[in-house]
């Protein structure tokens, strides 16, 4: 598993590939998105007022939406639009490994460095879902980018949609957390 993480981080197209035609991997693919939704949500939890809260809606956001509906929007727009060749489970695993790179904000505590360890492995992450769509929708660059935007906005919106929900509907309980 570590050597697949490395190869993700290093960006390697024929990890992607081999990763969405295994379905033996979609567990890595999934512990994964877990440990960079925990690492999100620690980090999350610096400076906030509500700190648990805070932990675990990174977490919850990281996966339902980061992980689950960007997968779900680029495999609708992938097959509907450029005629994709992909299941929803190859592209789950596939944009599961391209999270890897968001390992890096590990290094967050970095004094001076951190951010900058942070903001590049979440560069990496975004280029690598470029080529996970790519590789396991087998279409060219062009194509995965806009599936890859497209994604991303109709993702960061319905996030922001159901964020707003979900915070006005837990103003009750934050002061538990």
């Amino acid at each position: 598993m570590l050597d697949r993480i490395i190869r993700a981080i290093r960006l390697e197209p024929g990890l992607y590939r081999e990763v969405a035609r295994s379905e033996k991997l979609m567990g890595e693919s999934l512990i994964i998105v877990i440990a960079v939704a925990f690492l999100g949500g620690i980090g999350s939890m610096i400076g906030a007022d509500k700190p648990v809260f805070s932990f675990i809606a990174e977490i919850f956001n990281s996966i339902l939406f980061g992980w689950l509906l960007w997968s779900l929007i680029a495999y609708f727009v992938g097959k509907s639009f450029f005629n994709g060749q992909s299941s929803i489970n190859e592209l789950l695993r596939a944009i599961g490994y391209a999270s890897a790179p968001r390992l890096l904000s590990l290094f967050t505590a970095i004094p001076c460095l951190g951010w900058l360890i942070a903001l590049i492995g979440g560069i990496l992450s975004l280029i690598a879902v470029v080529i996970a769509i790519r590789e396991s929708m087998m279409f060219d660059t062009d194509k995965a980018i806009v599936t890859a935007i497209v994604g991303f906005v109709l993702y960061l919106m319905t996030s922001a949609v159901i964020t707003l929900v979900f915070t006005g509907l837990s103003l009750p309980f934050q002061a538990l957390f």
